[in-house]
């Protein structure tokens, strides 16, 4: 019996525990904004802003920093490699990442 009792309560104790499972906190510290470079204005500094224009929205900008990272694919590249790469590539796809406030673009890909 008194075996019984401990298996019960090794039991009840292991119910317990995966009943309630702890909160877990998502936070996100980038947004992705999807774009085309021809409805995109690159900045032409490391301190601009990148302008995004659609013929039934309102434009938006988004400051750059320093910190900003570029990329074609996953190659990382500067600014002004990327905006070369831009100019000569003809319509390409465009990630925007911002920090969740909108007070800084994190880094930008475009697609190759």
């Amino acid at each position: 019996m008194r075996k019984l009792l401990i298996v019960f309560a090794a039991l009840t104790g292991c119910a317990l525990a995966a009943a309630a499972p702890a909160a877990t906190k998502v936070i996100s510290t980038e947004l992705g904004i999807e774009a085309t470079t021809d409805l995109t204005t690159l900045p032409a500094s490391n301190t601009g802003t990148v302008v995004l224009n659609c013929a039934t929205c309102t434009a938006r900008s988004y400051r750059v920093t320093p910190q900003t990272t570029y990329f074609i694919g996953t190659n990382r590249v500067t600014l002004a490699q990327l905006n070369a790469f831009v100019s000569t590539s003809g319509r390409r796809f465009l990630t925007i990442f911002v920090k969740p406030d909108e007070s800084a673009v994190t880094r930008i890909v475009a697609a190759n």
